[in-house]
């Protein structure tokens, strides 16, 4: 056992003494925060300090949430002492992705977009006022073509560098768009799904919601396919009667792919398998093309 599941064990055991002797899972991957299961509770540490804060500001843009969405999300509670971290029910359910989505039946797929449309309709339906009072900022985007672009150059093959210099222009000539509370990390492994059943329960980790633009919101399924956004979006529009524009949401997309791509931590094969796999699919779908 080491020392941090030690410690974890302890903040646990203080908390919550009826699950001192409960088996535990432990998982490290998250970026801000590791996780650990115990009696059918997830507890989250943050690794760094800056991780502290967003855990405090997940749990109070939660409590503001989860009452008004109708999908279930995570009802958090904050402990202080030893330590700071939270802990909640877990949601029944595992990741899904690209290939898990792809065996779906059609309306499996369907009943997918259909809910997590609900879910957005809900949540942009917030207003931008109460997210400010529960202590919510804007979502920061993403790095500009001037500090991606070099980075880029040496990673990519030649034509795929020139495909991400006219993904950059266009993107940065976009519009400005009205903000709304976005959740801004809807992607597979955010997602509590029963695979037995074809059916999403639930959606976690909120640290990156804040205010931004409507349509970033869509972007985060194309990771788990373009499929799911298109079904998603035109649920979204029969819902709430908002517009969105699919080369928009296919842009942001690619600058994300890029974006992460570029970053020195970044796990060179997996990302660039992504940025492969977003460019294809904009280039066999004219209208997204660039």
């Amino acid at each position: 056992m080491t020392d941090a599941t030690t410690a974890y064990r302890i903040a646990i055991a203080a908390a919550r003494p009826d699950l001192a002797s409960a088996p535990m899972v432990v998982h490290t991957r998250g970026w801000d925060s590791d996780a650990v299961e115990a009696g059918g509770m997830i507890f989250k540490f943050p690794k760094r300090a800056e991780a502290e804060a967003r855990l405090r500001k997940e749990a109070h843009l939660l409590a503001l949430i989860r009452p008004r969405v109708p999908l279930p999300v995570p009802e958090m509670r904050l402990h202080e002492m030893p330590l700071l971290f939270s802990e909640h029910a877990m949601i029944p359910g595992t990741i899904i992705e690209t290939r898990q989505y792809d065996s779906l039946s059609d309306a499996q797929r369907n009943a997918m977009a259909e809910a997590l449309a609900s879910f957005y309709a809900a949540l942009h339906a917030i207003p931008v006022s109460e997210a400010l009072a529960s202590g919510t900022d804007a979502k920061p985007g993403w790095s500009r073509a001037d500090a991606v672009l070099p980075v880029l150059a040496e990673r990519l093959p030649a034509s795929i560098y020139e495909f991400s210099t006219r993904v950059f222009a266009a993107y940065e000539a976009l519009p400005d768009e009205d903000e709304v509370l976005g959740y801004f990390d809807g992607h597979g492994w955010n997602m509590a799904f029963d695979h037995d059943r074809g059916i999403l329960n639930g959606l976690y980790d909120f640290a990156d919601a804040g205010l931004g633009p409507r349509s970033r919101d869509f972007t985060y399924s194309n990771l788990i396919s373009g499929d799911l956004t298109s079904r998603l979006i035109a649920a979204y529009e029969r819902l709430t009667g908002a517009m969105i524009d699919r080369r928009t949401v296919a842009l942001r997309t690619a600058v994300q792919t890029l974006a992460e791509l570029a970053e020195p931590d970044a796990e060179l094969e997996s990302f660039t398998a992504t940025v492969l796999r977003w460019h294809d699919y904009m280039q066999s779908h004219g209208e997204l093309r660039i």
